[in-house]
C-alpha cells in the first residue's frame, strides 16, 4: 500500500515531499491537509509535515484536521519547536510518533524516516501477509510444528514423505524469514490458532 504525505499546499510542502519521496523507496503519493478523508485506510502509513501547526491558543485548521485522523500509523515531522501541551497532548494521546522537530537536517530527517515506516508496519499486517503467502499443505506443516515431532513423524500423520516435508519446512522458512523449527514453532503458536483449533 502506498505512503501518504500531508502538507500544507505551497513550495515548502512540495519540496519537503521531493526530498522525502526521492529518497526514501516506498510508494509515495502526496495531499493537502483537509482532502483525503475518507480513504485514509488504504495507506500503509501517513507521513504529517507540521510545520503548518502553530503555537496559538485558538487551535489550527490543520491541528483539528490531524487529531481527527482515524489511522493505526500517523508520523508527526517538521514540528515546530515550541508547541504547547493543548497541542501536543491530544496528539500523543492518539499514539502519534513524534519523529523530528523543525531543527532536524536533512539527512537525519531521511534516517529517521525511512527507520520509522520500516517499523510501523504493523507485525500483524506483516504476519497475516506472511501467512497468506502459506500454501494450504505449509500450514499444515507449520501447525505439526507446535508438536516438537520430527520430520519423520509429521510426514507420517500427513500421508507424504520426509523429503517433501523438508522441502515445505524449507519454504515455510523462507517466507517467514525464520531461521529454525523453533522460530517457525513459535510464529505458528502465536498465528496458526484458528487453523489449530
Amino acid at each position: 500500500m502506498p505512503i501518504l504525505f500531508l502538507s500544507d499546499s505551497g513550495l515548502h510542502g512540495d519540496l519537503l515531499f521531493s526530498l522525502i519521496s526521492e529518497s526514501l523507496p516506498f510508494n509515495w503519493e502526496k495531499s493537502d491537509f483537509g482532502k483525503q478523508k475518507h480513504c485514509l485506510k488504504n495507506y500503509d502509513a501517513i507521513v504529517v509535515d507540521c510545520f503548518g501547526l502553530s503555537s496559538k491558543p485558538t487551535p489550527s485548521a490543520e491541528f483539528n484536521y490531524l487529531k481527527n485522523i482515524d489511522h493505526s500509523k500517523v508520523i508527526l515531522i517538521n514540528i515546530p519547536q515550541d508547541l504547547p501541551a493543548h497541542i501536543t497532548q491530544p496528539l500523543e494521546s492518539r499514539k502519534f510518533a513524534f519523529l523530528c522537530d523543525n531543527r532536524s537536517n536533512q539527512k537525519d530527517l531521511i534516517n529517521k524516516l525511512g527507520f520509522s515506516i520500516q517499523n510501523t508496519r504493523s507485525k500483524s499486517d506483516t504476519d497475516s501477509r506472511s501467512r497468506l503467502l502459506l500454501t494450504k499443505r505449509e500450514q499444515e506443516i507449520l501447525a505439526q510444528l507446535t508438536t516438537g515431532d520430527p520430520n519423520s513423524i509429521i510426514a507420517s500423520r500427513l500421508h507424504l514423505s520426509e523429503h517433501t516435508v523438508k522441502n515445505h519446512m524449507y519454504n515455510i522458512y523462507r517466507k517467514l524469514g525464520v531461521k529454525n523449527r523453533l522460530q517457525a514453532s513459535n510464529w505458528a503458536k502465536l498465528h496458526l490458532q484458528v487453523e489449530r483449533i
